[in-house]
């Protein structure tokens, strides 16, 4: 059976909603699935003055070698659409799987002849999209899969058909405890630092920087992908386009994971810092839920600094609770291995 992902783009750097479906698509080619990634890169090096001809060798290139911060099954067929070209490799397509908003319309319409399924997410009326342009591609004849309860309600609402639930996955044999949780330095603290301001990452830095002043031997390590800001200092360092065992890196290195975001349909790097030891401190938004409970995280209400940094300051100032929390996490986040979400996954796309 030949099953074929659809993404926004080839991606040069680390981006969560493609690692999921770089999760997904290891696995079912293992499984003895024939899998192919279509990358739609039509607006590839948009803004750069190159002829058509030099933008292709370009665009060839970067398909064929990325992801290089992530370990991609070689076995997976990668497939790079621009002008229409392409075709005869995809219309033997068993299985369509639209991953992004942008991909909706696209998929349907080049897998006609394909049963169509939709991975959602996320809520994406971000740059400039309305949240009726959303709703409408929830209603476009694909078999609809949601990675949170709570996203699921938000479709739901909005859909003629039901979806199929299935969390998304982690690599528990990869994002795991290296350096033991009671050895670790109860002031280096980490966060993801994100320029979409839905992920609040400047309330987080707010509250790290506030708690700074009482506990000078903070340290605080972020990763991400947006550029390095400016003046930042010595005490903040900052990973740009970590790669995977870079990030598990500084998970294993820090005693608390801060996430002040305000909306995501999902939240990734919550649960794989609490699979690697870190005691996590985070916004109460919907999703957290999935993973995140008074037993095993510390919440505040989104865009709070205060309760935020408080909830820092407690688990310095209380290494049992830190420690308590940070285990009771790490055993929680077992529940996500990718073996569990595969096979909800396989059945979500056959059935």
């Amino acid at each position: 059976m030949k099953i074929c992902f659809i993404l926004p783009g080839y991606p040069r750097r680390p981006i969560g909603g493609y690692k999921v479906v770089f999760e997904y698509a290891n696995e079912l080619v293992d499984h003895g699935y024939d899998v192919s990634i279509l990358f739609q890169n039509n607006e590839a090096l948009d803004g750069y003055p190159f002829p058509e001809f030099v933008k292709l060798q370009f665009i060839r290139l970067f398909t064929k070698i990325e992801p290089r911060w992530f370990n991609l099954d070689k076995r997976i067929k990668k497939l790079s659409f621009r002008n229409k070209n392409c075709t005869s490799e995809i219309k033997e397509t068993d299985i369509a799987i639209a991953t992004a908003l942008s991909t909706v319309e696209f998929t349907k319409n080049m897998f006609s002849n394909s049963k169509l399924c939709y991975l959602i997410q996320g809520f994406e009326n971000w740059n400039g999209v309305s949240n009726e342009e959303v709703y409408r591609t929830y209603n476009m004849g694909f078999k609809k899969i949601v990675v949170s309860k709570s996203l699921q309600k938000i479709v739901e609402a909005h859909s003629l058909t039901p979806s199929t639930y299935v969390p998304n996955p982690l690599d528990i044999n990869v994002y795991n405890v290296k350096i033991p949780i009671d050895k670790r330095n109860p002031y280096l603290i980490g966060m993801l630092y994100h320029e979409n301001p839905m992920k609040g990452s400047r309330y987080a830095l707010a509250a790290v920087k506030r708690v700074k002043r009482i506990f000078p031997k903070i340290h605080l390590i972020m990763f991400g992908t947006a550029k390095i800001p400016e003046n930042l200092p010595n005490w903040i360092e900052y990973h740009q386009n970590a790669s995977q065992s870079e990030t598990i890196e500084i998970y294993n290195e820090i005693s608390i994971f801060v996430n002040a975001t305000i909306f995501e349909g999902f939240g990734l790097t919550g649960l794989e810092a609490m699979a690697c030891g870190s005691a996590l401190v985070s916004t109460d938004y919907p999703a957290v839920h999935e993973y995140a409970t008074e037993e095993n995280a510390m919440l505040s209400p989104v865009k709070n600094v205060d309760s935020l940094s408080k909830n820092i300051e407690i688990l310095i100032k209380n290494s049992k609770k830190r420690i308590k929390i940070a285990k009771n996490g790490q055993k929680m986040a077992q529940n996500y291995s990718i073996d569990k979400a595969y096979a909800r996954f396989e059945k979500a796309i056959l059935s």
